[in-house]
């Protein structure tokens, strides 16, 4: 009985606590460096500082070679100088850092890329057109203004020469 006494004295220990295991939380995406630059591009290109823009992907070009966020930047460099707003916009130097890009391995944007080389390729005839149009009309103004002032000299001098026969005419002889 002494023993059944014991026994019934100890304790047993409590049950342990229950513990909840939390997740541990998961660190948040890192941010691809080209998210950032490309957002620092557009804000520049809003603010209309094309040079500012394109000294940024061009450092990231550098920085970041060999990736496809490089050729994206790359992309983009030709686009900002296809892009007419820019004051160093040239056709020519457009479409050559678009074909640049197209030459390049990795160009994930080749379908408006060769769009856009396209349609240089067409703003750059119609402007060779219109240049060719603005030359032929001054040509045809400079040939009409010509005509009018020979036909002005003509008329002065018939006019001189009438005006002389008048005052022959016109004057008695004693």
């Amino acid at each position: 009985m002494l023993v059944a006494l014991a026994a019934a004295c100890r304790h047993s220990p409590p049950p342990p606590p229950h513990v909840v295991e939390a997740p541990i939380p998961s660190p948040p995406p890192v941010e691809r460096p080209w998210v950032g630059t490309l957002a620092r591009v557009q804000a520049a290109v809003d603010s209309g500082q094309f040079s500012t823009a394109d000294s940024v992907l061009a450092a990231f070009e550098r920085d970041q070679a060999g990736t496809p966020d490089a050729s994206e930047s790359s992309f983009w460099r030709a686009m900002l100088r296809a892009d007419p707003r820019n004051p160093a916009f040239a056709p020519a130097d457009a479409r050559a850092a678009l074909e640049s890009y197209l030459a390049g391995e990795g160009a994930r944007r080749r379908t408006e890329a060769s769009v856009m080389v396209r349609m240089l390729s067409i703003s750059d005839s119609l402007r060779a057109t219109l240049a060719a149009q603005r030359t032929a009309s001054e040509a045809r103004d400079h040939a009409r203004d010509d005509e009018l002032q020979k036909l002005r000299d003509e008329l002065q001098r018939t006019q001189a020469e009438l005006d002389r026969i008048k005052r022959r005419l016109g004057s008695p002889k004693p």
